[in-house]
């Protein structure tokens, strides 16, 4: 979680700043300054106590007692023998009055020591030469007080918990919001408490979850953040607060503590997570979910030898019923759907949307039997007639169903198997279910013919590139194109991206057909008129290969093209993996000058976690939340979310998708910061960019 740790990050940096310049101030006291405890030994002292006293740099040390400092520093100044001297003393100390003590020192200097009692049964004590000015004296005596004053402020109003304990965890300071966070009073947590005495109290009035007990609190507390050192520790209170527990050891053995209450921020967090793995729409899994789901299922497949089934569903003529009754009443279909295939479904299946009017379902089926009564059961839910704004609504759905091991073990494997037979449920009159069969593997047949003619297009020149205008949305200004692949097939026509890339990922033509698309668009934004920046997709498998930095780099030198205009587009799947390799080469990416964007950010569990992994420039917003945006409230949350985000993060965010000038205001007033999409402008080759540039700027002026 990147907001959460940056925020604890600077308040720890802030106390250690405070505490370091009170350091500095200490030791540049022009008087010698010296702590005791309630033994008489040393708990603080600066570097003017040791000059004062002609004593040796490291003689002087926390723990030594007084008697032995002075001791050091030369005879009593009276003929009285030293233990009698000493007696006398003590009697002094503990009438707890403030009292001068004159000494000199073995080199002949007299020093006077003023010993003032404090709270806790411990002495603070100034020293000078006995010739030094008193108006000095006082005013310096004056400029500590306020230092002292200053600090005090400082740790009343930190918006974090701080205590301090000392080598033995006994408390030596805490502040306000410390004793506010966990109820405790000043005199509970006086100097010299214990920890455990802390914890204790703190239990005893509630603050702590029922069964908590403050020795667990306490060896917990030892040995997780002291022993082992662990970065942070949760707390979980008994009213649901979160306190995010940090220590840090001092100098002298002991520790500063910062308590943080993140409970807010981790809801919100939590919240997102959520909603990046849950459909907005339905509130259903969706499709990465899903994926986890299934996963999970192949492996109690494989462990148990029992059965699953994976369902695809598709809602019957919904495109008609949209159409013609309109999205809002489309959406309301779905989410009645959801509720009605969820409620038809076991406790331990799952039930996803996919997009769209796709739906899926793992069947945990002892037998292919049970696949088949879940399939008739759910296709009797959704028969019956919905009405929705007075509307009477019929529809139906298709299912293909795969079972694994069956037809797989793999979740590629059986989503691929129920996708064909839904098609031949679809094809053999809808409202109806099947099972895969081999004979459906016409479509695979399909697959390997384009897989043959996909191997020959970059020889024979069949593709090209297409390029899509971004914009700045404050300045409606043109800031650049976006390259798209376009493949004209000689017989098949235009084949859609999604079509044919995942097919050239995985037989490997993705790197040489990346290389090419980064070529040709390095080349055409070279002879641009403006210095535009061209954005560029890299496939995940181009990472896998140990030449990308180099091939990148040597094809910008090639074109001429400033690597600060060149912005590689990413997807999520480059950094879920998280190895160092893939970072590594991010990192040298940028190096190059190169700009770094994470492409359909938010549809990933691990977005947030992304922006930890890698110091991204830009995030793209998926477009499917700029559609829902119109339909509903929870897309424009998601975007005016991430675009806040971003703000805070320094990173530029671009909403995909505009199609509408009601899209545009909406992700304007997000705080997008750019656009893209058909309202925008339109992919154009490149033979058309100089008329499309020209005829934007006259469309800006004249606005």
């Amino acid at each position: 979680m990147t907001v959460s740790e940056n925020s604890s990050d600077r308040q720890s940096e802030t106390l250690k700043t405070i505490l370091a310049l009170h350091a500095l101030a200490i030791d540049g006291m022009a008087e010698g300054l010296c702590v005791l405890d309630s033994e008489l030994r040393i708990v603080l002292f600066n570097r003017k106590l040791v000059e004062l006293l002609d004593l040796r740099p490291g003689s002087v040390k926390v723990g030594m007692t007084l008697q032995t400092m002075l001791e050091q520093a030369g005879d009593p100044a009276s003929g009285a023998s030293r233990a009698e001297m000493w007696h006398d003393l003590r009697k002094t100390f503990g009438r707890r009055e403030p009292f001068d003590l004159s000494r000199r020192t073995v080199k002949g200097t007299l020093v006077r020591f003023r010993f003032q009692p404090v709270t806790g049964q411990g002495w603070v004590s100034t020293c000078a030469l006995a010739s030094e000015d008193v108006t000095a004296h006082i005013r310096y005596g004056q400029a500590l007080h306020e230092r002292n004053q200053l600090l005090d402020a400082t740790l009343e109003h930190m918006v974090h918990g701080l205590c301090a304990f000392d080598e033995t965890l006994r408390v030596i300071v805490v502040n306000r919001r410390y004793l506010e966070m966990y109820g405790l009073t000043e005199e509970d947590a006086r100097p010299g408490t214990s920890l455990l005495d802390l914890m204790s109290r703190s239990v005893a009035r509630g603050v702590h979850r029922a069964g908590t007990t403050a020795l667990e609190m306490y060896s917990d507390f030892k040995q997780r953040l002291i022993e082992k050192k662990e970065p942070v520790l949760h707390r979980v209170l008994a009213d649901g607060r979160i306190i995010a527990v940090r220590h840090r050891p001092m100098a002298n053995g002991g520790w500063v503590g910062t308590y943080e209450d993140i409970t807010e921020r981790h809801r919100a967090e939590a919240n997102i997570a959520h909603m990046a793995r849950h459909d907005a729409l339905t509130e259903l899994p969706n499709r990465l979910l899903f994926h986890e789901k299934m996963a999970e299922g192949l492996e109690r497949v494989d462990s148990s030898k029992e059965s699953m089934a994976v369902m695809c569903l598709d809602l019957d003529n919904f495109k008609t019923i949209n159409d013609s009754l309109g999205h809002p009443i489309g959406d309301k279909l779905l989410q009645k759907i959801a509720q009605r295939l969820s409620s038809a479904i076991e406790s331990l299946d799952t039930i996803a949307r996919l997009g769209g009017d796709e739906f899926a379902i793992i069947h945990h089926a002892r037998v292919p039997r049970d696949a088949e009564d879940l399939a008739r059961k759910l296709i009797s839910a959704v028969a019956e007639p919905i009405v929705i704004d007075g509307q009477e609504i019929a529809t139906g759905i298709s299912i293909g169903i795969a079972i694994a091991p069956e037809h797989g073990n793999t979740s590629d494997q059986l989503m691929k198997c129920a996708d064909l037979a839904l098609y031949q449920a679809k094809y053999q009159g809808r409202n109806t279910h099947r099972f895969f069969e081999p004979t459906m593997d016409v479509q695979l047949q399909m697959r390997r013919a384009l897989e043959t003619d996909l191997r020959r297009a970059l020889a024979a020149g069949e593709f090209h590139l297409a390029y899509q205008p971004l914009i700045n949305l404050s300045s409606n200004e043109l800031v650049g194109f976006e390259a798209l692949l376009r493949w004209n097939h000689p017989e098949r026509g235009l084949v859609s991206p999604p079509e044919f890339i995942p097919v050239a990922e995985e037989i490997g033509l993705i790197i040489p057909l990346g290389q090419w698309v980064l070529r040709q668009a390095c080349a055409e934004a070279a002879k641009w008129p403006f210095p535009l920046k061209v954005a560029v997709n890299l496939s995940p498998t181009q990472f896998r290969g140990r030449g990308l930095v180099s091939s990148v780099a040597q094809i910008l030198a090639a074109e001429g093209l400033s690597p600060h205009r060149l912005e590689l587009e990413i997807t999520e799947a480059v950094l879920l993996e998280e190895n160092e390799a893939n970072i590594s080469t991010l990192h040298q990416l940028r190096a190059l000058g190169a700009r770094i964007a994470m492409d359909d950010f938010g549809t990933g569990y691990s977005s947030l976690s992304y922006l930890r992994s890698f110091p991204l420039d830009k995030i793209k917003i998926d477009r499917s939340f700029v559609f829902d945006s119109i339909s509903g409230q929870q897309g424009e949350a998601i975007i005016r979310t991430i675009a806040q985000l971003g703000s805070t993060l320094g990173i530029e965010t671009t909403a995909e998708g505009i199609e509408t000038a009601e899209q545009l205001e909406l992700v304007r007033r997000a705080g997008c910061t750019e656009g893209q999409g058909y309202l925008i402008g339109r992919p154009c080759t490149g033979s058309q960019l100089a008329d499309f540039i020209a005829q934007f700027e006259r469309a800006v002026a004249a606005a």
